[in-house]
């Protein structure tokens, strides 16, 4: 019963730290642009983009790289 419960415990801890085991910092996606912009398009195309680990930091690196906001456009503004 204990051996059991024991590797029971261990097979959920397992499948739950397995699923993004293999996922790439934002950092690492943002010294990557090519693998950065195919995972994001990979994931794009799933009904939920932001369902993993890699896809978050994949599309967390385009946006906060300045990919969809144009940098230094414009004048700069002095309040």
């Amino acid at each position: 019963m204990k051996t059991g419960l024991i590797s029971l415990s261990l097979l959920c801890a397992g499948m739950l730290t397995g699923c993004d085991g293999g996922a790439k910092s934002i950092q690492w996606y943002n010294d990557h642009e090519n693998e950065r912009d195919a995972k994001m398009q990979e994931c794009v195309k799933k009904s939920n983009p932001r369902g993993t680990e890699d896809c978050r930091n994949a599309i967390d690196a385009y946006v906060h790289g300045g990919q969809s906001i144009k940098k230094n456009s414009g004048p700069n503004k002095t309040w």
